[in-house]
Order: structure tokens, then C-alpha cells, then sequence
């Protein structure tokens, strides 16, 4: 009996939620069905780039279809009152209106995002999908004028509550039944691999989403009705979060200061360590709102009044941070949205210095607004980063004159790895574009490609990238050499006084311990910046065989090798003389790769012959 109830009662509120989301349910089963299709068959379907685009975007439909809802029933009453044709009542009966607006969104996201293929399509989407879920956290609080600050933080804390649990029943869902799978697959030896990509889709997409938007209350403002502040939220952001805040807030000070002090340029992290602290500082002023005025919690609003004032000089460095790096190197998408971020933060935190009542609906309300700024329109942040490198890169080619091909020799180490940089970006975001630009400015590859290789198969962008990594591969001491001893340019060794021969090759990347043994005692041989140590296991003694004066003369002549060239070993660093207690005689030095990275020096791997009289 109770079984039947809780099956009917399961049953009863999937058909409430269905009735009152019938979009949100509908694109929900459309979303599992293709997922399931590409999972089915991941090999066809990746050749077919936009049906992935579309089902991407497709899953942007839940959360819009879940903000329309919401929205439209909180506007219910007004609908009700409102003197409408007959045509467009039974158009709001029937939902049709939700499911146009909805096609008409998602069919504006699919037309702005570029390829799956193309590395601006996980900025893109991300960058929607967080407008679209701050669309639904003011659903049904659009009227941003009206302060209803208790019902809207009371809503939204009720939507992380809902969600968080969803999550936890979907993974356990997944967890219990994807062991159920694998027992089956072990026990009757059959093969159900993708079992786990379809139950992944089940419990994740499908179950998760009906299951939040099953609990959510249809009258959404009412969720105050019964408020009372969490402790355990409470002590969170009391212990936790705002001290965090706290600390970072020191820190950026005093980096501040040390910039000030030095007068130096700050770190290219900066930017984005202020903008992150300022977001986790701002959600902690929200989680603390309702109660900000409770005379008992007096920290609290000591903590509101002088976030805001103290963030402002730190959005300071964050601007100037940010305008050194776009001066020298140009837009990019993660710089817009840095900028955009520090704006935002800007005017919220001048409003809520400013105005004592204040309407924390702004805050969401804000980023929504200048997310879709920066999304679609003159302001396109991929648009804006794009056309940028683009003249980066033209202002790089008037500097050298690199119209001319015997101009990119006299192009300098850094600049070299900054053009790269920008071609390889340009080519990323569109690929044609980059080649039309390239064949255009540098009608010297084309007459190459053309003479040379009977206009097949060279790559304009291949042979120009060929070029500048020569040039930034000239950087002083950022160079990674081979070093190999040739034993015909060597004259022969003597090993008339050896007794003890005991070849030797030893690998830094690994862990195997290479171990020799003389008079019954083990020696462990080891590789530590650019000597190789031998010790002694048992007493513990140690000796080392310094290889800085070849280090040395390689660091003095970085300039002149190319990358991973392979040079002779000259004889005056081939052999190196062994005395350490028992330990007598030399050590033949027969290859040896070295890393130089500024004031860095590694060993990587060498070879060789100690010779023990």
C-alpha cells in the first residue's frame, strides 16, 4: 500500500510538472534522445558539426523555457486584466507564446555562436549559458524598480537548495546503477560500455532537470511566507567566506603597495585575482543579506559598508592591469569579459556605497544585461577580440615591414612569438579569414607556394609560423639543447689502468633508480640541476660531477643554436676525473641532452662510461 502510494504520488507530480512546464519537458526529451543518438554513434555524428552545434544549443532551451515559465506566471494576473484579442488569450492558454519566444532565442544563440570546430564556441556558449541561468534567478522578479529583496534572495536560495539536491540524487542515481552495470558486464562477461554514457544522460539531463523543476512552487514570491535564516549559512559565511574574502583583500593590498613602492607593472594575474575576489565577496554579501540589519549580527553590516569602498582602488588595478595588457598585446575574449566584469563590479559597488535602501535584484540583473552586451552586437566581445589581433598584427607587419621576406630576419625574439601568437588566434576563430589576410600581406608565400611547390601543399601559415619560430627560438638562454658526443672527432681513451668499466644511462623523467656497485658498496646515481650525484647509500656520502663549465659555454653561444640541435661534445668536457674515497678514476661522457630556461639548468638525460682504477 504505501509502495502504490509513493509510485502514484511519484507519477502524480511528474504530470504536474509536465502540464506546467510542457516546453521545458518537451526540449528536456528532445535533449536526451540526441544525446543518446551522438553517444550511439560518436564517429558519424563528429563529422557532422552542426547537429552537435544544435544540440548545445538545444540545452540552452531548458533553462530559458524554465525563466519563461516562471516569468510568465508571475505575470499571470496582469495577463488576466489585460484587454487581449481571443486569438491571443488562446495563444497564452495553449503556451504557444512561451515556445515562440523560445524558438526565436535559440535560434538567435545559433546563429551567433560559431562552429563546434572553432575555439570561440566554448567562450560563446558558456557565456550564454550564464546569461540564461541569471535569467532564470529573475524570472519571475523582472520588475527591477520594485524592492522585493527578501523574496527574490529567498527564491533564489530555495533554487541552490533545489538544485544542489537534484545533483546529489542524480549522481547517486548514476553511481548505484552504473555499479549494477559493471557487475553485470563482469559476471555474465557481455559488454555494456555504453550503458554508462545512456544512464549518464538519464539521471544527469533527464531525471535531474524534471526533478528540479518538480519542486519548484507556483507561487514563487510566497517562498518568504515561511523564511527563516539558516545557521549553518550563517556560520559558513561568517567563519568561512568572509574571512577568505578578508585575507585576499590584505593580500591585494599589499601587493598594491609593493607596486606603488617599485613602481612596476603588475602581474598579468591581477586582473583576473581582483575580479574573482570581488565575485566571491559580492556572493558573500548576498548570502548575508537578510540579515544585514539584525542588531545582532552587527559584523554583518560593518562587512556591507565597507566591502564596496575598500574593492574600488583595487577595480583601479585591475583597469590598469588590464590596459598594459591591451596596449601591448590586444583584445581578447577573456579580456573583454575581465573589463565588462570591472565595470559591472564598478557601478554596483558605487551604487551600493551610495544608497542605503538598496535593490540587491541589481547585482544579477547588471551582469545579465552586459553578458548579452558583450554577446551579440557591436560590442561582441569575439568580434571585438578578433578585429583586434587583426590589427595587432597589421601594425606588427607595417613595424618590420614584413611584406618583404628578408624583412622577418631583423624581426626581434619576443615580437616573433607575438605574431605567432596572433596568427595562430586568428586562424583558430576563422580559419578563411586568416588565410585571405595572410595571402594578401605576404604575396611573397604565394610566389613560393606557387614556384616551388606547383601550387600544392604548402601552407601559407605553416611556412610563415616555420619562419618566426627561428626567430623566437633566438630568445637569450630559452633553449633546449641536445648535446652528443662524436667519437670520431674524440682521440681514443686508455683504459689500461681500468679495472672497473661501468656504462651508464640515467633519465630524469623516470623513476628508476640506476644504482652501481663497487667494493660490496651501492652507489645511487642521481640527476640534480646540472650536476650528477653519486651516493652513497649506506653512509650517506655523496659526490658529484659538475657539469657547469659545459653549461656554460652552451649558455654563452644560446644565441647561435637552434632548437634541439644536435652538437659535438667538445673534448675538453667529455671526460671528468672521479676521487672520493674508494672511489677512483674518470668519468666518459658520451651524450647528454641539457635544458637552458633563464637562470635555470637541467639535465635531462645522459650517457656514459665511469672508469674505476
Amino acid at each position: 500500500m504505501f509502495i502504490d502510494f509513493s509510485i502514484s504520488e511519484i507519477k502524480q507530480t511528474a504530470l504536474n510538472s509536465a502540464k506546467r512546464f510542457p516546453w521545458v519537458v518537451l526540449i528536456l526529451n528532445l535533449c536526451s534522445m540526441l544525446s543518446c543518438l551522438l553517444i550511439l554513434d560518436s564517429i558519424y555524428f563528429s563529422e557532422y558539426q552542426d547537429f552537435i552545434k544544435f544540440v548545445f544549443v538545444l540545452y540552452l532551451g531548458i533553462p530559458i523555457s524554465i525563466g519563461l515559465s516562471l516569468f510568465k506566471e508571475s505575470i499571470k494576473d496582469t495577463l488576466a486584466k489585460s484587454i487581449l484579442h481571443p486569438v491571443f488569450k488562446n495563444i497564452i492558454k495553449w503556451e504557444l507564446d512561451v515556445l515562440l519566444i523560445i524558438l526565436i532565442f535559440l535560434s538567435l544563440i545559433y546563429f551567433s555562436v560559431p562552429s563546434v570546430k572553432n575555439n570561440g564556441f566554448g567562450f560563446k556558449f558558456i557565456q550564454i549559458a550564464i546569461i540564461v541561468h541569471l535569467f532564470v534567478s529573475l524570472a519571475p522578479f523582472l520588475n527591477i524598480k520594485k524592492k522585493e529583496n527578501l523574496e527574490f534572495w529567498s527564491y533564489n536560495y530555495f533554487l541552490l537548495r533545489r538544485i544542489i539536491k537534484a545533483n546529489i540524487y542524480a549522481v547517486t542515481f548514476w553511481i548505484g546503477l552504473s555499479l549494477a552495470i559493471l557487475v553485470v558486464n563482469l559476471l555474465f562477461n557481455t559488454n555494456l560500455s555504453k550503458a554508462f554514457g545512456y544512464l549518464a544522460v538519464f539521471s544527469t539531463v533527464f531525471f535531474q532537470t524534471w526533478f528540479f523543476i518538480s519542486g519548484i512552487p507556483e507561487k514563487t514570491k510566497t517562498i518568504s511566507n515561511d523564511f527563516s535564516y539558516p545557521n549553518e549559512l550563517r556560520v559558513f559565511t561568517q567563519f568561512a567566506l568572509v574571512p577568505i574574502t578578508a585575507i585576499y583583500l590584505i593580500i591585494l593590498y599589499a601587493y598594491t603597495l609593493k607596486i606603488l613602492i617599485q613602481w612596476n607593472i603588475p602581474s598579468g594575474y591581477i586582473s583576473w585575482l581582483v575580479s574573482s575576489i570581488s565575485i566571491l565577496g559580492t556572493i558573500a554579501l548576498l548570502l548575508i543579506h537578510p540579515i544585514r540589519h539584525n542588531l545582532n549580527f552587527k559584523w554583518v553590516n560593518l562587512f556591507w559598508k565597507y566591502y564596496f569602498i575598500l574593492i574600488l582602488p583595487l577595480l583601479g588595478l585591475l583597469f590598469y592591469a588590464l590596459f598594459l595588457r591591451i596596449s601591448d598585446y590586444g583584445l581578447t575574449e577573456s579580456r573583454v569579459v575581465l573589463f565588462i566584469c570591472g565595470f559591472a563590479l564598478l557601478i554596483l559597488s558605487i551604487y551600493f556605497s551610495l544608497v542605503k535602501n538598496e535593490n540587491i535584484k541589481w547585482i544579477p540583473f547588471s551582469l545579465m544585461i552586459f553578458g548579452l552586451i558583450t554577446f551579440m552586437g557591436p560590442l561582441d566581445a569575439t568580434k571585438l577580440s578578433f578585429n583586434s589581433q587583426i590589427n595587432k598584427l597589421v601594425s606588427y607587419i607595417k613595424k618590420y615591414n614584413m611584406i618583404n621576406i628578408e624583412s622577418l630576419d631583423k624581426i626581434t625574439a619576443k615580437d616573433a612569438g607575438s605574431i605567432s601568437s596572433i596568427i595562430n588566434y586568428i586562424d583558430s576563430r576563422n580559419s578563411s579569414k586568416a588565410k585571405q589576410l595572410l595571402e594578401e600581406k605576404f604575396s611573397w608565400a604565394v610566389d613560393i607556394k606557387n614556384k616551388n611547390l606547383n601550387s600544392s601543399g604548402l601552407d601559407i601559415k605553416f611556412f610563415l609560423m616555420n619562419k618566426l619560430s627561428k626567430q623566437s627560438s633566438q630568445l637569450e638562454y630559452n633553449v633546449s639543447l641536445n648535446l652528443r658526443l662524436d667519437s670520431l672527432d674524440v682521440e681514443p681513451l686508455s683504459f689500461k689502468n681500468a679495472k672497473l668499466f661501468l656504462p651508464i644511462e640515467i633519465y630524469s623523467y623516470n623513476n628508476i633508480k640506476n644504482i652501481i656497485k663497487v667494493n660490496d658498496k651501492e652507489w645511487s646515481l642521481n640527476l640534480i640541476s646540472d650536476k650528477l650525484i653519486l651516493n652513497q647509500k649506506i653512509s650517506d656520502d655523496f659526490f658529484d660531477i659538475s657539469f657547469q663549465p659545459l653549461f656554460d659555454m652552451m649558455r654563452d653561444q644560446a644565441k647561435s643554436v637552434k632548437q634541439s640541435e644536435i652538437k659535438k661534445i667538445p673534448k675538453e668536457f667529455a671526460s671528468y676525473k672521479i676521487d672520493f674515497k674508494d672511489l677512483k678514476g674518470s668519468f666518459i661522457l658520451n651524450e647528454i641532452t641539457i635544458e637552458i630556461k633563464d637562470s635555470q639548468r637541467k639535465i635531462i638525460n645522459l650517457s656514459g662510461i665511469i672508469l674505476l682504477n
